[in-house]
């Protein structure tokens, strides 16, 4: 593969902050990125019908703007949880949680869906749909180079390559919905 430098282009798509960092009616002021909490009682419960073993702790991830997502550990390991938002249509979520596996099976470094004792990817927690991915060690990067940009691009050609033979399909996004 080779990398090629592109002139800037001006786009005309727009991405707005989600609420809660424009300090709008509906979303809470500040950064953290957890949006409906959960109590370890509630926690306790979803994580029983999974054999990932007991509760240890479990702190919310601040980074993020769609979902609440959680760092869970329990005395099998560590593991995501993710709660998904109002915005993200319920629908839509069997696709990205089989893509992953997909994606996995083709030879990507991806978090892998955990299913539930009945073979579920998906369940509900604080009222929201919810699911369980394996945690994958590392951090972001504060100071990206050339280097990573070319590495970033070298793993999206591969992940559209591995998920050029994926089944499933879903509707077209529309900007602005």
């Amino acid at each position: 593969m080779s990398v090629e430098s592109v002139t800037a282009v001006e786009e005309g798509v727009f991405f707005p902050l989600p609420r809660p960092l424009r300090g709008e009616p509906g979303g809470r002021v500040g950064v953290m990125a957890v949006y409906t909490d959960v109590s370890a009682d509630d926690l306790n419960e979803f994580l029983a019908s999974y054999d990932i073993g007991g509760l240890r702790s479990y702190k919310g991830i601040a980074e993020g703007v769609e979902n609440s997502n959680f760092l869970v550990h329990t005395t099998a390991g560590s593991f995501i949880l993710t709660l998904y938002e109002k915005r993200v249509a319920a629908g839509d979520l069997p696709f990205f949680l089989n893509l992953m596996e997909h994606l996995a099976s083709r030879g990507l470094t991806c978090p892998q869906p955990v299913k539930n004792r009945q073979g579920g990817m998906l369940g509900t927690i604080a009222g929201r749909p919810a699911a369980i991915v394996t945690f994958l060690d590392g951090m972001w990067i504060r100071r990206p180079t050339s280097g990573h940009c070319a590495a970033v691009g070298e793993a999206l050609a591969r992940l559209h390559l591995a998920g050029a033979d994926f089944p499933m399909k879903r509707p077209k996004f529309a900007v602005g919905r």
